[in-house]
């Protein structure tokens, strides 16, 4: 659907405060830009304004350069979710494509005041649409003052001492540091995936793991380092557990070079085959290690088992409400 249909299927005759990005990750920096939206509308006389996000399903420079190795940091559905959850009233998901790309600053304007009423449009640092970029905080103020909205620019979140980004924290996520990349997410790093059949390497060896499909190749998910973590897994029905969950090729069986994501579940005994699990990432326990024999990887298991379940208990009393 092109950009002036899903703006028109939104057109409902109230004004709005409308921020655009990608959001990927849905970061503190994207927070405070779509709290900016949301601030403005809530002010609003009698509340009649709606906030708006305008979230491009792909980033536009993975249309400017296909060969990039994009990865997501969370699935569009999660993205929305988010996004919603901070209080905005309408996510219009966009793909950027063509004849997105191609108009002018001016025409994309346009677009919004006539189909969205906006009075307000909220930009991020460093932020510009329309053709060749040209939108511009400058650009899209001089628009204002001919079309009637306000520019509102908002401040980069800073976490020791960068700006928080989308790339930033992919490269802490490459690096295993997930404890960083849940400051600046302001929330846990997690993976939705589906449980599909795997080896059976670790029921083989007495530590029967969910082996987990995430992600696509349209629509590829970060995933941590190499490595053991202490997570929590959430199944489809709610029910949380501790899991042990490894990230790798598994060098001591000699698989081959495809990474699987693998969650050891606590204290579970059931069949989760076809089942929707997501991994919350509390701590990366140690790199991925080739073992001499299976009896080492085995004593080594046990191990990671152990620290998990105390980092895990220590993690669920703190956040226990207290009595």
């Amino acid at each position: 659907m092109s950009l002036q249909s899903l703006l028109q299927d939104h057109s409902n005759g109230r004004p709005s405060a409308v921020a655009v990005g990608t959001f990927d990750g849905v970061h503190l920096g994207h927070q405070a830009l779509l709290g900016k939206a949301v601030e403005l509308a809530r002010a609003s006389a009698e509340r009649l304004m709606q906030s708006v996000a305008i979230t491009f399903v792909h980033p536009p420079r993975t249309v400017l350069k296909p060969q990039s190795n994009f990865q997501f940091l969370s699935s569009l559905e999660d993205r929305i979710k988010l996004i919603h959850e901070l209080g905005v009233d309408v996510v219009i998901p966009v793909e950027f494509d063509d004849s997105v790309r191609a108009l002018l600053p001016e025409e994309f304007a346009l677009m919004l005041t006539e189909n969205l009423r906006m009075e307000h449009y909220i930009s991020g640092p460093g932020s510009a649409v329309g053709k060749d970029r040209e939108g511009n905080r400058d650009a899209m103020e001089s628009i204002g003052e001919k079309l009637g909205y306000q520019v509102h620019s908002v401040s980069p979140v800073i976490s020791n001492e960068d700006s928080i980004s989308s790339s930033l924290i992919r490269t802490a996520l490459a690096g295993g540091r997930t404890g960083e990349v849940a400051g600046m997410l302001g929330r846990r790093f997690s993976v939705t995936g589906t449980v599909q059949r795997g080896q059976h390497r670790g029921r083989e060896i007495g530590f029967p793991t969910a082996n987990l499909s995430i992600g696509s190749p349209e629509y590829p998910i970060a995933i941590p380092a190499d490595g053991i973590y202490a997570t929590w897994a959430i199944l489809d029905d709610g029910t949380r557990k501790m899991a042990a969950t490894s990230i790798g090729i598994r060098p001591t069986f000699d698989d081959g070079e495809e990474r699987t994501v693998e969650a050891y579940l606590l204290d579970f005994d059931g069949d989760l085959y076809t089942r929707a699990l997501s991994l919350e990432f509390v701590r990366r326990l140690r790199p991925e290690e080739k073992f001499t024999s299976i009896e080492a990887l085995v004593k080594q298991m046990k191990k990671d088992v152990e620290n998990t379940r105390t980092i895990l208990e220590q993690d669920n009393q703190a956040v226990e409400p207290k009595k």
